[in-house]
Parts: structure tokens; C-alpha cells; sequence
């Protein structure tokens, strides 16, 4: 989604309070692009350690409070805080919550953002949203993800990596039976233009097919990488290519790394 004005603001006064475990991450991230096609009213704020949520949602608030902005709290617990924010009839919400500090990539310093999530991570963490709850908004973002950056087969072979109590299949097939979207589904969408839901099935079909045919070719004793060409960028891997033996093998840790040439 192309941010809107008010999230560039908010991002810009809280960017330069940079929390070591502090970070944005959801969607945010990932169509952070004139380009994409979604726009959404929510900025998340992502931490590792839960004792961090609540001084730094409460120190966000602070500084948007004194730049003229109403922060109005709609739910405060330990663990996860949400608040409304408005200026001159424009509103947004934020999000603070923990997540597992579990990623492939460490994370970004980004001049507009503060600290983010890098987006090969922010890719699989909608992946395995789509898997885990039916929402339109996972169902339109994960085929911009598809069309623009790796494809479902790459995206669900990675998400093993950090859940690893599920399959590239499970997870695909999870991702399927939630894709029983109404074209009134789709409307409802802050969109940046019309979508038609039956190009939109013909998109997934095509990404699942393929998603399908891939995960069946990959080595069973690498689930859970993401495949890095030497540039240490995210690939759609082609096993039956030659190059597909220099690609590097790329596994999340505790606060993600950058891959390693082997």
C-alpha cells in the first residue's frame, strides 16, 4: 500500500526514537510502494521482548501527543496495545505488539521508518498469515508478494523455518481453503484500483499450481531455507537449473543474519 499521509507523519516524528527492540513489520512493509495495491489504516510495531510493549507504545503516544495529534487507547494489556491516532480528520491505527525475534534477515534501518522488517521476512510472516486466518487483505497482498518479489512454492518452504510444525503442503493447502473470497470481500479493501475476483482466482490458481510443482522438486533435507543468489538476495529457485547448486542455503536464527557463501 502506498503510505498514506498521515502514516509518513507518524513515521517521521516516532522514526528518529529508535528502539533497538522496536521495529515495523506487517503490511506496512511490504507495499511500501507508489505501486502496490493496497492501501491499510494500521502501522504494527513489532517487539521482541514483551517488558518493551508498553514503555514504547506509551512513549510513541507521548510524542505524537505533543505534535498536536489525539491518541485515543482502545485496548492496553502487558502484552499487546492498540490506539487510534487523528489530525484534521485523518486517522489511523497503531499496533504494538511481541513477536518471535526468530527471522532470516537482521532487521533494517530504514530514514523513514526507523527500524523495519526486511521484506523477505515480512513476506513469509503474511504467508503463514494467510495459512493461519481468512482475510481478504492476506489474499490480495500475498498475490502482489507472488507477482513481485518470490513466488507461494519459495515463500512456504521458508515458513517451515519458523514454524516448524508445518509442511510446504500444509501450509498451501491451508492458504487454499481460505481463498473462498466474495467480490464484496475485495471491494471492501482500501485498494489503489479496481480488482476483479475472477482475474484474482486465475492468479492463485496459476501460484498454486506452481507453488505445488516446486516444493515437490526441492531436496526434503533443505525445508525451511530461503534459496539466496550471491548478491545475498531472495530467489525463486529453479531446481533443475545449473545454477541451482551455487544458490545459498539460507536458515533464520534468533535476531536473523545475513547469508553466508558456502
Amino acid at each position: 500500500m502506498p503510505l498514506s499521509d498521515i502514516q509518513k507523519k507518524i513515521l517521521r516524528l516516532i522514526a528518529h526514537k529508535r528502539h533497538p527492540d522496536k521495529y515495523l513489520a506487517g503490511a506496512s512493509v511490504l507495499h511500501h510502494s507508489e505501486n502496490s495495491p493496497r492501501y491499510s489504516q494500521d502501522l504494527d510495531f513489532f517487539h521482541d521482548l514483551a517488558q518493551s510493549i508498553a514503555l514504547s507504545a506509551e512513549n510513541d503516544a507521548m510524542i505524537l501527543r505533543d505534535a498536536g495529534y489525539c491518541v485515543r487507547w482502545v485496548l492496553q494489556n502487558p502484552t499487546f496495545y492498540r490506539a487510534i491516532v487523528e489530525i484534521e480528520n485523518e486517522t489511523v491505527s497503531l499496533e504494538w505488539a511481541q513477536d518471535s525475534a526468530f527471522r532470516f534477515f537482521p532487521l533494517q534501518d530504514d530514514e523513514e521508518c526507523g527500524h523495519r522488517l526486511h521484506y523477505a521476512d515480512a513476506a513469509i510472516n503474511k504467508m503463514l498469515a494467510l495459512a493461519g486466518r481468512e482475510e481478504a487483505r492476506d489474499y490480495i497482498d500475498i498475490l502482489y508478494i507472488d507477482q513481485t518479489y518470490l513466488g507461494l512454492g519459495a515463500l512456504a518452504w521458508a515458513a517451515c523455518g519458523k514454524d516448524p510444525g508445518y509442511t510446504p503442503e500444509f501450509i498451501l493447502e491451508h492458504a487454499a481453503r481460505h481463498g473462498a473470497y466474495t467480490q464484496a470481500d475485495i471491494d471492501r479493501l482500501d485498494l489503489a484500483e479496481n480488482v476483479d475476483l475472477k482475474d484474482l482466482k486465475k492468479r492463485w490458481l496459476a501460484a498454486h499450481q506452481n507453488a505445488l510443482s516446486l516444493i515437490g522438486k526441492l531436496p526434503a533435507k533443505e525445508i525451511g531455507c530461503l534459496y539466496v543468489d550471491r548478491e545475498g538476495l531472495p530467489v525463486n529457485p529453479k531446481p533443475e537449473s545449473g545454477d541451482f547448486p551455487n544458490l545459498i542455503r539460507h536458515f533464520g536464527c534468533i535476531r536473523g543474519a545475513w547469508p553466508t557463501p558456502f
